[in-house]
């Protein structure tokens, strides 16, 4: 049985800013929506109820006192702690502390044996870095995610991101890591400037960061190029125990902060291959974060797509042009 966490955080908002409470509410729907069509009378998914991250979890992901200085930034919110913007009010903390456990809770049921998981959260969390908040996010969710997997003795993880922005604060974590292999397939040149071809990690971990640019206005095809000749090739290579997945939908057509202008089509072809992943190297164990998503028609249909690939259900789009 799959399992979803949700996390809508509503004391975390600031008025006007696209990263809302309503997002999540547009999410679950989406997805409670494909659910109950497999068979209304009997639930076809666990919904979880998580408690707050740990700090050992924080910990793992962040260097030593943010915790306590995120904690305090938020005491005296609202404000801004960085200039995306990215706010926090008096709550924000003990939402993002919810989000993140949310995110944990998920991957123990993917580990326990739920057949897949996702994480309606917010806030989102691929752009905090290990010493700074940043891009609308405050705690690493799926960096933190991985690295608890680990605690509970996975050995390699693969986290692949296809929100429209790089994941620098995912990238930053495992930079030097060869047990977690990062791969971003994100818009060229716009916000937060970082994740060109030519970041393949350091160290250790030389190899294991794969970055994949996409010119405005792409498209679904280029986002399953990307997938086809550069990502899955190298974390077929990787063989993952786990499959995270930080699922952004701004690369939405409908999306106003970015230009790749995938559609529902793009999505569940998308998370179609990386579920094949999970099932080929990680006996089918595979968990999506939600990520950005900023106009929710388009964030509801992504998600639907996802979910819909997930449950092996085919492409919305193509289900009604049969019927017709």
């Amino acid at each position: 049985m799959p399992v979803v966490a949700v996390v809508a955080s509503p004391e975390h908002e600031s008025e006007g800013h696209p990263e809302r409470p309503e997002r999540v509410p547009a999410a679950y729907g989406a997805l409670t929506d494909v659910l109950a069509r497999r068979d209304a009378a009997t639930p076809t998914w666990r919904l979880l109820d998580p408690g707050p991250v740990h700090e050992d979890a924080i910990a793992r992901c962040h260097v030593p006192g943010y915790a306590d200085s995120l904690a305090a930034a938020c005491a005296r919110g609202p404000g801004l702690v960085d200039p995306a913007p990215t706010y926090v009010t008096p709550g924000s903390w003990a939402a993002a502390q919810r989000a993140a456990g949310a995110v944990c809770a998920v991957v123990d049921s993917v580990l326990d044996g739920a057949r897949w998981g996702f994480a309606l959260v917010r806030p989102p969390g691929h752009h905090a870095e290990p010493e700074r908040p940043m891009g609308f996010c405050l705690l690493a969710n799926a960096a933190i995610a991985a690295r608890h997997a680990q605690a509970r003795g996975v050995g390699r993880v693969a986290i692949v991101d296809f929100d429209v922005h790089h994941g620098n604060g995912t990238e930053a974590v495992f930079r030097e890591d060869a047990t977690v292999f990062y791969a971003s397939i994100h818009q060229a040149g716009i916000y937060p400037g970082t994740g060109a071809a030519r970041d393949r990690g350091a160290g250790a971990g030389l190899g294991t960061t794969l970055n994949v640019p996409l010119p405005p206005g792409a498209g679904d095809e280029a986002l399953l190029a990307a997938l086809d000749e550069h990502v899955l090739p190298a974390l077929r290579a990787h063989d993952p125990e786990l499959v995270l997945v930080s699922a952004g939908y701004d690369g939405h057509e409908r999306d106003p902060l970015a230009w790749l202008r995938y559609t529902g089509a793009g999505f569940h072809a998308a998370t179609t291959r990386l579920a094949q992943l999970a099932a080929d190297h990680a006996e089918g164990r595979v968990a999506l974060v939600l990520e950005g998503g900023y106009d929710l028609h388009g964030l509801a249909e992504g998600v639907a797509a996802s979910v819909r690939a997930l449950e092996g259900l085919p492409d919305a789009s193509a289900e009604e042009a049969s019927a017709r």
